[in-house]
């Protein structure tokens, strides 16, 4: 009898550990590079130019190629537009129409559809100085 229950408390705690895993996905950090709109709907695709973040236990100098990665975009999905410093940033709502190509978002999503987008400010990158 105890070994029956345990083996149903296992089972129970490795499904249940398949659905906090998929969760707990991280979200993609890039900027817009191409937008395609559904015709008459606030909907569409968006391209987005993801870097990936080089892990700490890497410690090769090898520079970070960005992948292109495709999202759609449904009328459910919550946009926002995020303004300010991390510590005092305020969101205002914000539709489809809002994304620009060259904006920077940072897009939540689980494997099947996109949950949120908020649009930030896109990092602007260095470029060195050349001795005129």
């Amino acid at each position: 009898m105890k070994f029956q229950s345990l083996l149903i408390a296992m089972v129970a705690m490795f499904i249940l550990s398949g659905t906090v895993e998929a969760a707990k996905s991280k979200p993609e950090k890039g900027v817009i590079s191409k937008i395609e709109k559904d015709s008459g709907k606030e909907s569409g695709t968006i391209t987005v130019k993801v870097t990936p973040k080089k892990k700490k236990t890497d410690t090769t100098p090898a520079k970070t190629v960005a992948e292109e990665k495709s999202f759609k975009i449904t009328e459910s999905t919550k946009i926002e537009t995020v303004s300010g410093k991390k510590k005092d940033a305020t969101t205002t709502p914000a539709k489809f129409s809002d994304l620009k190509e060259g904006s920077g978002v940072l897009i939540t999503s689980d494997k099947k559809s996109v949950d949120s987008v908020k649009i930030t400010k896109a990092k602007k990158t260095k470029t060195k100085k050349t001795a005129a």
